[in-house]
């Protein structure tokens, strides 16, 4: 018997993001028990018997070493913000009078987008590095305006562009007050 409902788009993508988040999980725990096999490994050649001080000693040295090979990979990540139209307390910044001063530096930034950012299909993420804001080649943010640098989804803006301070923040400003931008 055929299924009654059509497959829609967003199926697709809800597939896709649950088979991302297993991905991790799976990741994870194959890191996790392969460091255990090769400490317990490791131990058995150097010491002939098994202690278990040495064995987790062992254990914790190559979980450190497998997470740092493995950090190199592509990781699927979420902005856990749930909703970001409910921020309160935003840093009030006039960036359009800034831009041609930082030239939107904070639009290189990479950053991942929430369930809220997907689920809305405005602000673009790569494929190449699930859920990650979108960049054109130069690095700049797909929705930064290229020769203006204004932000194309504004009202639609991710979490992480609606709280973010550029004030204090060294890769922008030596002197915010005073309008020094970083070099």
């Amino acid at each position: 018997m055929a299924d009654p409902r059509p497959s829609r788009p967003d199926d697709v993508e809800n597939g896709l993001r649950f088979s991302h988040v297993v991905e991790m999980q799976t990741k994870q725990q194959v890191t996790e028990l392969a460091a255990s096999f090769y400490a317990l490994l490791e131990t058995m050649v150097a010491s002939g018997q098994v202690a278990l001080d040495d064995y987790e000693r062992r254990r914790q040295t190559t979980l450190r070493h497998e997470n740092e090979r493995i950090r190199s990979a592509a990781l699927v990540v979420l902005d856990s913000t749930p909703d970001k139209y409910a921020l309160a307390d935003l840093p009030e910044i006039d960036c359009e009078a800034r831009l041609p001063l930082c030239h939107a530096r904070c639009c290189k930034f990479v950053f991942p987008l929430s369930t809220q950012d997907l689920d809305e299909r405005i602000v673009q993420w790569e494929y190449g590095r699930p859920y990650q804001i979108a960049h054109r080649s130069n690095g700049y943010c797909l929705h930064s305006e290229p020769h203006t640098g204004r932000c194309t989804v504004y009202e639609h803006r991710p979490a992480t562009c609606r709280t973010y301070d550029c004030r204090t923040d060294q890769r922008i400003w030596v002197d915010f007050e005073n309008r020094v931008p970083a070099p």
